[in-house]
């Protein structure tokens, strides 16, 4: 990357922050931003250039200026780059004051077909981080008279931070860029912005880079030459979307022995082999682009903005090629990587003033289409005649016990020609296993305590085991290897982990970039690589065993799975925005989206769960900590994965639905689907998750009808009955009743001080009882279920009048009149019955 480049990009990126200044400056004493942005630059940098580029970014102060040659070029450039990526900005004669960022999330309508006009809610001023982020605030309810003390008050700090980073790392600039503009809107002067100063700069400065290497191209690299800056027909850019496949099978495909290490293991791995292709192509010498041009990264996808060039496309043509050809050997076609690209003009990023429907939505779901077409010719640059030999090991051989890959001959194993070593997962584990290395391939023999045993596993199995082992001690950074000095970018060992800062300071000159997890003060990072931080979903670890977490809950001794998703992303993503679709909206609703699922919901392993409670952050109050008892396996993009013992799922379900909620500034155009799967310890891992993914497919899918004779699909849960999915306000109705039916049936009622009451476990029968009545009524005698269970519950209060008998009459009730639930309670019955029968249930270790 030349010097004139680096300055473009810096000018991008910072051209607009002298608007962060001026909102906390009092409207009468307020400069131009332009002018805030100049002086703000020539302070930090010294360079004449940078600060001329921040200064004439706007046309008419161009048009004014003297600039002329590289300069006037270079501004040009940014000028149009900065245009194209703030189409999202409309006059409004409302707006007579600044107003803080409005939300993304309640702009989003019309996904049902219908327009539900979602109330305005603002984004305050916060840290994007866990425990002090702030969730969007109704617009009436927000203090506008004390946004200019919050605005002075966050520039103060940003620029005390920024004189502190190496200003000649583009990277480290850009995440604390990031930290800081994330919350302020990129405009507020009779306007109203729902996009982010941050992710505004970000995209200027991907279309200004690109912009540039596209025009050099076109004019033989003479940079004296181009013109036509503001040409919006020319495909100058295109949209890169890289996806992994294989991911659920691959991550599945462990064995029960160390299988909540590995599957672990195995989840963050992938997370950081999708952002090390990113990085690598970015990287290339023949692509060398900016963190700026990757446009988001999660949940097995990438997007990268990049200039329409022959040198790129030849370039990623080849990284392709040679990423198809490291799956194929290091995975054996396991996992794969799709490109798709479409091609983009400046009338695609702009806003069409016609009234039309925006197009850029409509690119964005094109080339996800063209993604999954491109998955049916998988591995396809590769395709030749010796792809359809026979190859591999022949003979008697070694296979991986978990997968069946063959590992080695065994006249090589029996003959002794393997290098033995025993390893451990780290220095203070008891597990330990042979290593066995030959002609460069490894492979391990495991140990059973401390006996030797046939089962052999593959490299790949053994660093999955070793990275979720190294997950337990909560590290803090990941020091990234030189994937261009020999390193493979695919490989499962490319990163090392640590908690150690002095480790890592010792480290980094031999590494391109290091980032912190999940914390922000990256000038704790020390050396020249880039620093920056990451955002990883479930960073804590439980015991190292499911069989140890299975012992620690409540109730039946199970495991249970958890996955849930956003429901109609694509719909979302594609009509959302309507006419008003840009590509900054897009990319500000993808952030918010990952900010949630890879970072927000890692306040779980602060929490604590009572059976009677739920969840709750004071942890004095309750009996089990949160973080023993499940752990996040993946969460990012729009869908989570966790595991643990399935007494606590259900309140993890439910209260990350409640704050998904307030997150989406309570947009009935947002809903998540879920289903929990249970399982015992002895359960293979991969069909546990399957059965989740079928409950919350039925979730999704099933159609529910309500008692007003409305059908409904989505925006629920499926638990412990695959006939009954439910919506979240049924199951919040369920819920209820389990944590009463708890109360009486193991912590009592108090009928003085001295004494408590519990209910007889007999309820449980009878609520049994009247579900199955029910069942077989519906097509017969429809009405002597109710009969029946009145008789059968008020024979229960008779009996327990003392403290009991309007409890049970209460229920009652409920169950023939309830106007609190949409299905008819008793539909919901089963559920409640069940769920309290294992929550109660002491194990009997002959049942397992």
């Amino acid at each position: 990357m030349t010097a004139e480049e680096k300055t473009l990009i810096l000018g991008a990126l910072f051209h607009d922050i002298g608007k962060f200044k001026q909102r906390g400056v009092s409207q009468s004493e307020r400069l131009k931003h332009q002018e805030y942005s100049s002086g703000f630059v020539n302070d930090l940098f010294k360079d004449k250039l940078l600060s001329d580029l921040v200064l004439y970014h706007h046309r008419e102060d161009l048009n004014k200026s003297n600039l002329s040659g590289l300069n006037r070029i270079l501004a040009e450039i940014v000028c149009e780059a900065d245009n194209l990526a703030s189409g999202e900005r409309q006059p409004d004669p409302d707006v007579k004051t600044q107003h803080p960022l409005e939300s993304i999330l309640s702009k989003i309508d019309g996904v049902h077909k219908k327009k539900i006009n979602p109330q305005l809610y603002f984004q305050d001023i916060s840290e994007l981080f866990y425990n002090e982020y702030i969730f969007p605030i109704k617009k009436d309810k927000y203090d506008l008279s004390s946004l200019e003390n919050k605005y002075k008050a966050w520039w103060n700090k940003f620029e005390k931070e920024i004189k502190k980073v190496n200003k000649d790392e583009i990277e480290t600039l850009f995440y604390l860029l990031k930290k800081y503009l994330w919350c302020v809107p990129s405009s507020s002067y009779k306007t109203r912005s729902d996009v982010s100063l941050f992710e505004h700069s970000k995209i200027t400065a991907a279309i200004a880079i690109s912009m540039l290497r596209f025009l050099l191209e076109k004019n033989g690299n003479d940079i004296n030459k181009l013109k036509d800056f503001d040409n919006r027909e020319e495909y100058r850019y295109q949209l890169v979307l890289g996806d992994i496949t294989g991911i659920q099978s691959y991550i599945y495909n462990i064995g029960h022995r160390g299988a909540a290490k590995s599957l672990k293991g195995r989840s963050f791995f992938l997370q950081q082999m999708l952002e090390n292709i990113a990085y690598y192509i970015l990287d290339h010498k023949s692509i060398d682009l900016p963190i700026t041009n990757l446009i988001y990264s999660s949940g097995g996808k990438f997007y990268l903005f990049v200039p329409n060039t022959n040198s790129v496309n030849n370039a990623l043509e080849q990284i392709q090629k040679e990423l198809e050809q490291k799956f194929l050997y290091d995975y054996n076609g396991a996992l794969g990587i799709i490109f798709g690209k479409i091609e983009l003009n400046g009338r695609d990023l702009e806003y069409n003033k016609d009234g039309k429907d925006h197009t850029i939505s409509e690119k964005w779901d094109k080339l996800n289409s063209i993604v999954e077409i491109q998955k049916k010719r998988k591995f396809s640059k590769n395709w030749f005649y010796s792809f359809f030999e026979p190859s591999g090991i022949d003979g008697e051989i070694i296979k991986c016990s978990y997968t069946g890959i063959p590992l080695i001959k065994k006249e090589v194993l029996t003959n002794k020609q393997t290098l033995k070593q025993e390893v451990k997962l780290d220095e203070y584990s008891p597990v330990k296993f042979i290593k066995h290395s030959f002609e460069g391939e490894l492979f391990y023999q495991v140990y059973d305590n401390e006996n030797l045993t046939d089962d052999y596993i593959s490299k790949e199995q053994f660093y999955s085991q070793k990275i979720g082992n190294d997950l337990k001690k909560n590290f803090e950074t990941i020091v990234y290897q030189d994937v261009l000095e020999g390193y493979s970018v695919l490989d499962i060992n490319s990163f090392t982990t640590s908690k150690d800062f002095n480790f890592v300071n010792k480290l980094n000159s031999k590494y391109p970039r290091q980032f912190l997890i999940n914390s922000l003060k990256i000038n704790d990072l020390q050396g020249d690589a880039s620093k920056g931080y990451k955002f990883y979903g479930g960073d804590w670890r439980f015991g190292d065993t499911y069989e140890e977490v299975i012992k620690k809950g409540l109730g039946i001794e199970r495991l249970g799975v958890l996955r849930l998703d956003v429901d109609n992303l694509g719909l979302i993503f594609k009509d959302g925005f309507g006419k008003h679709a840009t590509f900054g909206r897009v990319v500000q609703l993808s952030s918010m989206l990952d900010f949630f699922f890879s970072h927000y919901l890692n306040k779980l392993k602060f929490f604590s769960w009572n059976p009677v409670k739920g969840l709750s952050e004071k942890i004095s109050d309750y009996n089990y900590k949160v973080k023993d008892l499940i752990e996040i396996v993946y969460s990012g993009g729009d869908d989570v994965f966790i595991v643990g013992h399935w007494s606590v799922l259900p309140d993890v379900a439910i209260w990350i639905n409640e704050e998904f909620r307030k997150f989406t500034a309570n947009n009935d155009n947002f809903s998540i689907s879920a289903g929990i799967s249970l399982f015992d310890d002895k359960y293979p891992i991969y069909k546990a998750a399957l059965e989740a993914g079928e409950y919350e497919d039925l979730a999704k899918r099933k159609e529910r009808i309500n008692k007003d004779k409305s059908k409904q699909k989505k925006n629920g849960i499926c638990f412990l009955d695959k006939k009954t999915p439910v919506s979240w306000n049924d199951f919040d109705e369920i819920r209820s009743w389990v944590r009463k039916f708890y109360n009486w049936l193991e912590v009592g009622v108090e009928i003085s001080k001295e004494e408590k009451k519990k209910l007889s476990k007999g309820l449980i029968s009878r609520l049994y009882s009247i579900y199955y009545e029910y069942e077989e009524g519906k097509y017969q005698d429809w009405a002597r279920w109710r009969w029946r269970a009145s008789y059968s519950l008020a024979r229960l209060a008779k009996q327990y009048q003392e403290p009991f008998g309007d409890n049970i009459r209460d229920f009652a009730a409920e169950l023939f009149t309830s106007k609190k639930t949409k299905q008819e309670l008793i539909q919901l019955l089963y559920i409640i019955a069940n769920w309290t029968d294992l929550l109660t249930r002491k194990e009997n270790k002959n049942d397992k």
